[in-house]
């Protein structure tokens, strides 16, 4: 079975539907959650593991985790009051199905059970603390107010890639040292892939920002052209579509020069 059936598996297992009045609230997460996704930060976490020799099983609960944590993330960044996309992975964003009140709580729900079932897991207790600042305010929440507040407005690369390093990278950091950490890998290799899961993340993202102007719909299952229309500050703003293309191709070479041996992504 692929780390992608597995972790799709798992997430089923963990969030069954539910009974009583409150149903709802597990329909519309499970409606997120569920939605067909390429499971990127899950998967690094679980190839981290399986480069160091540990079973999968070992680390599904935190990966299972990790992906509540950026489902969360996306049913609030396509509400109205943020980005106001209508798609996400190709359907429906969240609240649209349902309406937003539903939407803010369904995110709301995820997040706070994706640390459940980290606290019930078997992961060393230090994961719970890496996905905490990773989601939080020196993390992916800092860095969406940092997206927030640039809104029409130039900033400079420091600003920029603070942003990136927050409501992007952090995430695929803490996959990668989290999945470090799981492994029992040593101080150094942990570091080392933490780093590399940042350089990766601002790639990422410089890439998805191109994809905005560049990508349609039916490839990317979200809209396209929202950076425009929501006068976001991103890379190709800042730098031009070549000169950011060649950019992301060296955080990624970045990325892949310092991970462990053994070790890719």
């Amino acid at each position: 079975m692929t780390l992608h059936s597995l972790i799709n598996d798992h997430l089923e297992k963990l969030l069954p539907p539910s009974e009583g009045p409150h149903a709802p609230l597990f329909e519309a997460a499970r409606y997120s959650l569920l939605l067909p996704g390429k499971r990127l930060r899950p998967q690094l976490l679980l190839q981290v593991l399986e480069a160091y020799g540990i079973p999968v099983e070992e680390g599904l609960d935190a990966a299972a985790a990790l992906e509540m944590i950026h489902t969360y993330s996306l049913i609030h960044d396509d509400l109205p009051c943020m980005d106001d996309d209508d798609l996400r992975r190709g359907k429906p964003s969240l609240h649209k199905v349902y309406d937003e009140g539903q939407a803010v709580l369904a995110g709301d729900f995820l997040l706070t059970y994706a640390f459940e079932v980290l606290a019930k897991s078997s992961a060393p207790r230090e994961v719970i603390t890496i996905f905490a600042r990773a989601a939080g305010g020196h993390g992916m929440i800092g860095g969406q107010v940092i997206d927030l507040l640039s809104e029409g407005k130039e900033i400079d690369w420091d600003t920029l890639k603070q942003m990136y390093l927050g409501k992007t990278a952090a995430l695929f950091s803490a996959a990668l040292e989290a999945g470090a950490v799981i492994a029992g890998a040593s101080l150094e290799d942990q570091a080392a892939l933490k780093e590399a899961g940042d350089y990766y993340g601002i790639a990422f993202q410089i890439r998805d920002d191109i994809l905005d102007e560049t990508g349609t719909e039916e490839a990317m299952g979200k809209p396209v052209g929202s950076d425009t229309a929501n006068r976001k500050a991103t890379a190709l703003t800042l730098f031009g579509r070549a000169r950011a293309g060649a950019l992301a191709q060296t955080f990624m070479d970045e990325a892949i020069s310092i991970l462990p041996e053994g070790v890719s992504i």
